[in-house]
């Protein structure tokens, strides 16, 4: 798990648009972030002879749960451009909460489209290849991918992770005389991959 603390730099997240992806940009600073960089793999079975370990003691893997939990991932930072209202429509927490009818954003509002079961996928335990994840079956639960990079100078260095879902309890926003703070508690379904460039997209725009 990776922790990036008091840093600056830029956060985007995206749909899932066919074509070119929607997104939309957060300038931050003061950012703590918890990231962990990957997610559980199956469990490992032991089974003996009996009870007895000798050569024919073997391991035998357990249930694909474990890779399909989510991970948690957690970004708190001082807002320096964007907008906390576009946020809270891109995420889809208007829209789970009724608010909206339809999960859109933007001043000229632009439908979205969810991220869950469309990034590369995870590899099972049984496998190497990768396999699409599930949808959900609440439609009002929706995800987005996102990518966010640090300022590190000439290289800057950063995450993706896809297939995010944030629950609307567990959000905050807070204005202050000195600026809005952001508080975004994310479970991760997709994969968590390094970043140095962020990728081609339509933004949208409050």
């Amino acid at each position: 798990m990776s922790q990036y603390i008091g840093k600056k730099g830029t956060l985007r997240f995206y749909d899932a648009t066919g074509g070119t992806k929607l997104y939309i940009i957060l300038k931050f600073v003061n950012m703590d972030a918890v990231i962990p960089e990957g997610h559980a793999r199956v469990e490992e079975l032991l089974r003996l002879n009996r009870g007895v370990l000798d050569t024919s003691g073997h391991y035998v893997q357990g249930l694909d749960d474990a890779i399909l939990e989510p991970i948690p991932v957690t970004f708190s930072f001082l807002l320096d451009t964007g907008s906390k209202d576009l946020v809270q429509e891109f995420i889809g927490l208007r829209f789970a909460s009724g608010e909206q009818a339809t999960w859109e954003a933007g001043i000229t509002p632009s439908p979205l489209v969810t991220t869950k079961g469309t990034s590369t996928g995870l590899i099972p335990g049984l496998t190497t290849s990768l396999v699409a994840l599930p949808a959900f079956s609440d439609a009002k639960k929706v995800c987005v991918d996102i990518e966010v990079l640090w300022d590190e100078g000439a290289n800057d260095q950063g995450r993706k992770i896809t297939e995010v879902w944030f629950p609307p309890a567990e959000q905050t926003m807070n204005e202050a005389a000195d600026g809005v703070t952001i508080n975004l508690n994310g479970q991760a379904y997709g994969a968590v991959t390094a970043l140095t460039t962020f990728t081609a997209g339509t933004e949208v725009v409050q």
